[in-house]
């Protein structure tokens, strides 16, 4: 017998472990569709698709960190951010500047109501399983996801696998999928077990949505971003000799992120 679980979350167990650079690839590039198969051996677009797909992403940029606009130089931003490279983040002090074709997604908290069925959601978390023995000699399992410091929803979400709490081992990111949500959060997780998610009021409940370029254009203080971009010859004129040497990269892509959240640490655990 098992106890009526308030959510349940499916753990996509077995999926191939791509890197952060890879996933944020597939995440903004386009699909490829290949031919099918001749006979005898592969076709050779099929070749060239696999070929692709080994191929490293098209970004001389992958961080995350402040951005502030230049002022006097419209479109360009300061960037001092975490980046990927060769394999480890560093810190980077650069230049942005946002194409016309802007394409924007942006973390925002939001109420547990947000969470509707079949959303793939992921916890930052841990599955516990407890059984005890009742009574009438009835085993009772309870499957629960405890200590859960952060429920993510929405387009493009790629979160770190391999994160492990320092302090707890068994915390992690758990790939969920709703059912209900009726005030208390249904969801399957690992080999279809229903799972309650134990949410408490300092859970970072998070939505991630598109939103408008000027979200990021209109702000005058500057706002904290994960970036995309490939390398850029225009630069902006700030009259510091300094910024001579800062590279400067053009984007098409950028997610703006939670101040709250990043505050609290969550996309050190999310990224890195």
């Amino acid at each position: 017998m098992r106890a009526q679980p308030y959510l349940s979350l499916l753990d996509f167990h077995g999926g191939l472990r791509l890197g952060l650079l890879a996933s944020f690839f597939t995440l903004f590039g386009p699909q490829l569709s290949l031919p099918a198969q001749d006979e005898g051996g592969k076709g050779e677009g099929q070749k060239q698709g696999e070929e692709a797909a080994r191929a490293k992403p098209a970004y001389d940029l992958v961080g995350w960190g402040q951005l502030k606009p230049v002022k006097g130089n419209e479109g360009f931003f300061e960037f001092a951010c975490t980046a990927r490279e060769k394999g480890r983040w560093r810190k980077l002090k650069t230049f942005v500047k946002l194409s016309d074709d802007l394409k924007v997604l942006a973390d925002s908290r939001v109420e547990l109501s947000e969470f509707k069925k079949d959303d793939k959601v992921y916890a930052l978390g841990k599955n516990r399983e407890d059984t005890s023995v009742s009574p009438m000699g009835l085993s009772v399992t309870y499957y629960r996801i405890i200590g859960v410091q952060a429920l993510l929803r929405g387009k493009g979400i790629q979160v770190n696998k391999e994160y492990r709490d320092r302090k707890d081992k068994a915390v992690r990111w758990l790939d969920m999928l709703v059912e209900t949500n009726d005030g208390q959060l249904e969801v399957t997780f690992f080999e279809q077990k229903g799972y309650r998610v134990e949410v408490s009021k300092r859970t970072l409940l998070l939505s991630r949505m598109p939103a408008e370029a000027s979200l990021i254009t209109s702000n005058s203080k500057g706002l904290y971003a994960f970036v995309l971009g490939k390398k850029s010859d225009e630069r902006p004129d700030t009259g510091r000799k300094s910024d001579a040497k800062k590279p400067v990269f053009s984007t098409t892509r950028v997610i703006v992120l939670d101040p709250v959240a990043v505050k609290l640490g969550l996309y050190q655990k999310l990224y890195n």
